[in-house]
């Protein structure tokens, strides 16, 4: 009897005590990162890419305690990087810092894509912007966007626009100003950006949508001139350089965001955790000089407003890219 009155002792206290390990247990995200952490960067060494998951490795590292490795893997428009983190487990230890492209353009640039971004992927954080400016070599008459558009109109056809390749965010920008504005201009690709503004400089193009930092140097040199920005508001480090809608472009936008990427499967609480960590990267004073510095745009988003920008720009772009008939192999 004294047995069988302490089983049902024990057996009545078992609910109180797995309610009370389930209450102190740790979450997924308090606990992560358990071990070394994988961060692909899906582009060359040195651009703007690089620079941002470093910056983010070592910010992690040194918020985490755990030691993050950035290895770059590049090929087909990020894609061959993205498809690492698609295929990995989703504990949060294999990462990517990506441009928007892979998430929003590429599935409709490519004839075959590796991996589903909007199934396979998930946008843990985006840490910044590099605003586009339209930027015309210093021969070309028009000193604002609204003379750019009147001479396009006056002579179709007459204007030829450079970028770093077919499928380049530059020609989709620039694919962008066309249809907003009604012109018509030539697109001239390029093996990269940097062969494609010194053309520029040198007349062989007349435009380009492009970062601030491989043109300023040159417009400081008065070799370039800027007719405006593609940000929704005027860019603090421009402050006199006006948007497109103030001149004339009213809903042309363009820019190149950088996020972390995660396997769609990641729990909520390892995407909230890097989410978290990055947004607190940004607000940092040295964080923000380096970005001052590389003319770039700090973005504090949390990830229900990730997925919303995401889905909207997918959208966007993917009818922008079938108007236009880009298909890349």
């Amino acid at each position: 009897m004294r047995k069988s009155a302490l089983l049902t002792a024990l057996l009545a206290l078992m609910p109180v005590a797995a309610m009370a390990q389930a209450q102190t247990a740790p979450s997924a995200g308090t606990t992560w990162p358990t071990q070394q952490i994988r961060l692909i960067v899906p582009y060359s060494a040195g651009g703007t890419t690089d620079f941002l998951g470093r910056l983010a490795a070592d910010y992690i590292g040194k918020h985490t305690g755990q030691n993050v490795i950035v290895e770059n893997r590049t090929g087909a428009g990020g894609n061959i990087g993205a498809d690492i983190v698609a295929k990995s487990a989703p504990d949060g230890l294999t990462l990517a810092m990506i441009t928007d492209g892979v998430m929003t353009t590429n599935p409709y640039l490519y004839r075959a894509m590796p991996f589903d971004s909007a199934k396979d992927l998930v946008v843990a954080a985006i840490v910044g912007e590099a605003p586009q400016v339209i930027v015309v070599s210093k021969d070309v008459p028009a000193k604002t966007l609204q003379e750019f558009v009147a001479l396009s109109k006056a002579k179709p056809a007459s204007i030829n626009y450079a970028s770093a390749g077919i499928g380049s965010s530059n020609q989709l920008s620039a694919l962008q100003l066309e249809r907003i504005a009604g012109i018509k201009m030539v697109h001239v690709p390029y093996r990269g950006a940097a062969p494609a503004v010194a053309d520029l400089a040198s007349g062989q193009v007349q435009m380009i949508s492009v970062g601030v930092a491989p043109v300023i140097s040159l417009v400081q040199a008065g070799q370039l001139r800027l007719l405006a920005a593609t940000t929704k508001k005027r860019m603090p480090l421009l402050p006199d350089l006006p948007t497109a809608a103030e001149s004339g472009a009213p809903g042309y936008e363009s820019t190149t965001w950088f996020g972390i990427i995660a396997p769609a499967a990641t729990p909520a609480p390892i995407i909230e955790r890097i989410n978290g960590l990055m947004r607190d990267m940004v607000a940092d004073p040295d964080t923000k000089k380096r970005f001052d510095d590389n003319y770039l745009i700090a973005w504090n988003l949390t990830p229900p407003e990730i997925s919303k920008l995401v889905a909207d720009q997918a959208a966007m772009w993917e009818k922008i890219i079938k108007d236009a008939g880009i298909k890349l192999d």
